[in-house]
C-alpha cells in the first residue's frame, strides 16, 4: 500500500516538472493570467466530466455543511492559484527562477509548521523534521550552482513574495485535510471552478485574453497545460492527502525541479552533474524517511 503513494508523489511531481516543456511552447502568444485562466477551466472542465462516473458523497457528511464547503473551496482557490500566482509572478520580475526554485522548497517547511498548529491529528515527530530538512538540502544543493550572492541580495521584496506564495501553498494544504469525506474528483473540480471564475475577470482586466492567437501545436500543449497540469494532477493531490498528510505530500515541491533537470537530461541533451546526481540521492533520502511515518501509521 505505501509504494501507491510513492507512486503517487512521484507522478504529481513528474506531471508538475514536466509543465515547463509546454509552458515555454505556449508562453510567447499568451498572458500569463490569461495562461492560468485557461488551465483553470481545462483543469474544471476535465474533472467535471470524471465527476459523472464518481458517486457524490458529500451528502453523507453532515460535519461539513454546504456553505461550509464551499467557503473552504473559495480558500483553497485563493490559496492554491489565484494568490501564488500573482506574488510568484511579481517576485520573479525581482529574483532569478533559480533563486525562485528554491525559496518554493520551504513550501514543506511552512507545511509542518501550519500543521503542527492548525491540524491535531497530524502528528508531528523528528522523523518528519528531518524528512522535511533532508529534502531542502537536496534542493539547495540542486538549484546552488546557478545561485550568486548578487541575486540573493538582489530584492528582498521579490523574495517575500515568493516566500509568500510558499506560505499560500501550505496553507491549501492544510485547508485540503479538512475535505476528508468528498471525492477527490469532485473536489478539485470545485475547487479549479472557483479559480477560473476568480482569474477570467483578472485576465480580462489586466491582459487580453481575445487577442491569443495560437497554433495547433500551441492550442494542444495548452490543453495538456489544463487537463494533466491542472484537473489531473490536482486529483492525485487531494488523493495523496486524504492518504499521507500534508506533510508527506508537501514533499512534491522537493521533485519539481529535481524532475525539470532530468527531463532537461534526457530530452534537452542538458548535463547531469555529479552534484545533480548527490541532490537525487538526499532527496530520495528525504521520501524514504517521510514514508517511515506511513508505514508506522503516524500520519493521517
Amino acid at each position: 500500500m505505501r509504494w501507491t503513494n510513492y507512486i503517487l508523489l512521484l507522478g504529481i511531481g513528474l506531471i508538475w516538472g514536466s509543465q515547463f516543456f509546454f509552458v515555454k511552447i505556449v508562453i510567447d502568444n499568451i498572458q500569463p493570467l490569461t495562461l492560468a485562466a485557461y488551465k483553470a477551466l481545462f483543469g474544471a472542465a476535465t474533472l467535471g466530466v470524471l465527476s459523472f462516473f464518481v458517486k457524490n458523497r458529500s451528502s453523507q457528511n453532515k460535519s461539513n455543511p454546504f456553505n461550509k464547503r464551499w467557503l473552504i473551496y473559495l480558500w483553497i482557490a485563493l490559496l492554491e492559484a489565484v494568490i501564488p500566482f500573482f506574488l510568484i509572478g511579481w517576485g520573479q520580475q525581482r529574483i532569478t527562477s533559480s533563486l525562485t526554485a528554491i525559496l518554493m522548497g520551504t513550501v514543506p517547511i511552512f507545511t509542518i509548521l501550519l500543521a503542527a498548529v492548525f491540524v491535531k491529528k497530524e502528528k508531528i515527530n523528528a522523523l518528519k523534521w528531518i524528512s522535511v530538512i533532508f529534502g531542502f538540502i537536496g534542493i539547495l544543493l540542486l538549484i546552488a550552482p546557478d545561485i550568486s550572492f548578487k541575486a540573493i541580495n538582489l530584492n528582498v521584496l521579490g523574495i517575500l513574495a515568493v516566500l509568500g506564495a510558499a506560505l499560500s501553498f501550505a496553507g491549501s494544504l492544510i485547508l485540503l485535510n479538512r475535505l476528508p469525506s468528498i471525492s477527490p474528483i469532485i473536489a478539485m473540480r470545485n475547487v479549479l471552478s472557483i479559480a477560473a471564475v476568480l482569474l477570467i475577470p483578472l485576465a480580462f482586466i489586466f491582459e487580453n485574453p481575445m487577442e491569443v492567437n495560437l497554433r495547433s501545436q500551441q492550442w494542444i500543449a495548452l490543453i495538456i497545460l489544463g487537463v494533466f497540469h491542472a484537473g489531473i494532477v490536482y486529483m492525485l493531490y487531494n488523493i495523496l492527502i486524504n492518504r499521507t498528510g500534508a506533510i508527506f505530500t508537501s514533499l512534491n515541491n522537493y521533485l519539481v525541479p529535481l524532475f525539470g533537470v532530468i527531463l532537461g537530461t534526457l530530452f534537452l541533451n542538458e548535463h547531469l552533474s555529479l552534484m545533480d546526481n548527490v541532490s537525487l540521492f538526499i532527496i530520495f533520502i528525504s521520501l524514504g524517511i517521510g514514508g517511515i511515518n506511513l508505514r508506522k501509521g503516524n500520519s493521517t
